[in-house]
């Protein structure tokens, strides 16, 4: 019979997460299809990274970061405002990610090697609550950092990249990548001491052994100039042209915090795989996903005795007998021609297999013959990856630029993984860009677009000899596009109002907040400014489009029906109903000129009806109009006034 499953959920302290990172790449299918493809993906080679993300906030505390740094704050406190923001940051985009902050110049100590003037501040662990309310309290005007911590300018770097090490080696967590980020307006700590320099040097290129990178975050000091030169670039390994990254220093606490934000998340490839340009020529890539659905955070079930998270489990039982079925034990079948057609399991894998996973170049043809509408999923990015084949990048580099230089594409046929079927992409080629701080904004590599099958294409009807505009119907319609143009526009320049709203809430409760900060939703329209700009343009265009006397707002004429009437009611409202109804309206509050005019500012008195936006005329003192929009050009004209 047919197998039936169901769900037992059971407390227990800990339950397995699904780690995004470390999912297949290909989700179209539900939780069915992804258990049968277990098996067939783990021989695919495809390289997804396992574990957590870490970092830890290096900062520098002795005396010279105490100096003021923008806005009479001092450079110590701007990095622990932009650490504080970092982390808010992680908790909505990568909560399951682990952070740290050491401080080193510090007088006292505390750290797992005993070293002096290093000081763990926040081991390596999940962003929570308690520790952003910890590094928000540091803010505080009345936090004295002398008297807790105490400032020295005695220490070695050598020794709080060392405490770094033992914090990442203390983590029990599985780890994919490990990053310190220094923070330091001093060009050369140890510049009167060679042995402490060659020392920092020494543990820096021990981290690098270690799989542990490390970056630097660095401002300028007052009245100077950070020379990476004459200490950091030999610290950091830079080779020539790689310094032109660290050439401007932060001089302000946004363009501290954009480059902590460009550091602080670390990209995360979906995949390694081959890309074959020709017959005995194989180049490796890693791919990424540079746009996806940002989504509210999922919520977990748990026990209501003691809030332990609850625990899913699955079986399967035969709908005729109801005997409880082990994997083996099942099946599956789709149906042909009204038979079923019955598989194994390894038949399934079997018959979705093509190839083995890869890029395969097929040839190219003109960038302008491109088609963009032709895009049937998210694209994705490729940048060279020398673990898969050594060389890549030299080969990847030299393609990309013939591929510019030309204005070509390449087509290519991709398999992202083992189970995966085939689809055509074709390559778009970009080229680096920096802003003037020298951050890199735009990386090189292709965009991976896919390409549609035949099958993929839908075919529509369009109506023909439809009612054309005439001249004067259109020149009102084109100074209406052109009072509204904005060029200037781009959606990734709002949040998501859902989103924000969401986190904030959240935010307000997990850190024990009175209300949740203000919330403004950017995407609401600017009715007044609208209307200020293009108000007349709009009320020609209606006149040109529209017969004499057409009102927007009024309901749409009934249609007759042959249907029979309808019987009449049985019983009236009784007058008493009616009174307390009128009584209930007159009890409503009326809306005074200053109440209006918030709402003008704040550009919501285009949602008021008609009848109130008469009342208002009234009392502005205005002979009210007969259409909406010619009553929003008299209240924006009178508001403008006064």
């Amino acid at each position: 019979g047919h197998a039936r499953s169901r769900r037992v959920m059971a407390s227990t302290g800990s339950s397995s997460l699904w780690d995004w990172g470390s999912g297949a790449f290909d989700n179209d299918g539900g939780d069915d299809d992804r258990e049968e493809q277990d098996d067939a993906d783990e021989e695919a080679p495809v390289y997804v990274p396992a574990g957590k993300d870490c970092a830890i906030f290096l900062i520098d505390c002795s005396t010279h970061m105490h100096e003021p740094f923008q806005d009479g704050v001092s450079f110590f406190q701007r990095c622990i405002h932009a650490a504080h923001t970092s982390i808010l940051e992680k908790i909505i985009s990568s909560d399951k990610d682990l952070v740290g902050v050491v401080l080193y110049g510090t007088s006292k100590s505390q750290n797992p090697g005993n070293f002096s003037n290093v000081y763990v501040l926040q081991d390596l662990a999940l962003p929570g609550s308690k520790r952003v309310r910890d590094l928000k309290a540091m803010l505080e005007p009345e936090f004295d950092f002398r008297s807790k911590f105490g400032v020295s300018d005695t220490f070695s770097l050598s020794d709080a990249l060392w405490t770094c090490s033992n914090v990442f080696a203390a983590a029990r967590e599985k780890t994919a990548t490990k990053r310190v980020l220094l923070f330091t307006n001093s060009d050369d700590p140890h510049h009167d001491n060679i042995a402490a320099q060659r020392q920092a040097q020494t543990k820096a290129a021990d981290l690098r052994d270690l799989g542990i990178d490390l970056d630097l975050l660095h401002m300028c000091p007052p009245g100077g100039k950070f020379d990476m030169s004459v200490f950091f670039k030999e610290l950091l390994n830079l080779q020539d042209g790689q310094e032109a990254e660290y050439t401007e220093s932060a001089a302000g606490f946004d363009t501290l915090l954009t480059r902590l934000r460009a550091k602080a998340h670390k990209r995360r490839s979906l995949m390694k795989i081959p890309f074959t340009i020709c017959e005995g020529l194989d180049i490796g890539v890693s791919v990424y996903s540079l746009v996806a659905e940002a989504k509210k955070s999922a919520y977990t079930w748990i026990s209501k005795l003691d809030h332990s998270e609850v625990a899913t489990r699955t079986r399967y039982w035969c709908g005729g007998t109801d005997q409880v079925l082990l994997p083996v034990n099942i099946k599956s079948f789709m149906e042909y021609g009204g038979e079923k057609v019955v598989f194994e399991k390894e038949e399934v894998a079997q018959i979705k297999k093509f190839d083995d996973p890869g890029f395969i170049l097929l040839g190219f043809k003109p960038r302008e013959r491109l088609k963009r509408t032709f895009n049937v999923k998210n694209c994705l990015f490729l940048q060279p990856d020398e673990s898969v084949v050594t060389g890549s990048t030299n080969i990847f580099a030299t393609l990309l630029e013939r591929m510019e230089a030309k204005g070509v594409v390449a087509v290519c046929r991709l398999i992202p993984r083992a189970t995966s079927e085939p689809r055509f992409v074709y390559l778009l080629p970009q080229t680096e860009q920096v802003d003037e701080n020298g951050i890199q904004v735009i990386a090189a590599g292709f965009h991976a677009v896919f390409m549609p099958y035949a099958d993929d294409m839908r075919k529509l009807s369009y109506a023909r000899d439809l009612p054309r505009a005439s001249d004067e119907q259109k020149a009102p319609l084109m100074k209406l596009v052109t009072k509204l143009d904005r060029p200037d526009f781009s959606s990734d320049q709002f949040s998501n109002p859902t989103l924000q709203k969401h986190f904030r809430a959240l935010e307000a409760l997990a850190l024990e907040l009175n209300a949740p900060e203000e919330f403004h939703d950017t995407t609401q329209p600017d009715t007044a400014g609208m209307i200020a700009r293009a108000g007349k343009y709009t009320a020609a265009a209606r006149e040109a489009l529209f017969p004499a006397g057409y009102d927007p707002e009024a309901a749409a004429p009934k249609r007759k029906t042959t249907a029979a009437p309808r019987a009449p009611a049985a019983k009236k409202r009784r007058a008493a109903d009616a009174d307390d109804d009128g009584a209930a309206a007159d009890a409503a509050p009326a809306l005074t000129l200053d109440d209006l005019k918030s709402k003008w500012t704040a550009g919501t008195l285009g949602k008021l009806t008609v009848p109130v936006l008469k009342d208002a005329c009234k009392l502005a003192k205005l002979k009210a109009k007969t259409k909406k929009a010619d009553i929003l050009e008299q209240l924006t004209a009178y508001f403008e006034s006064h």
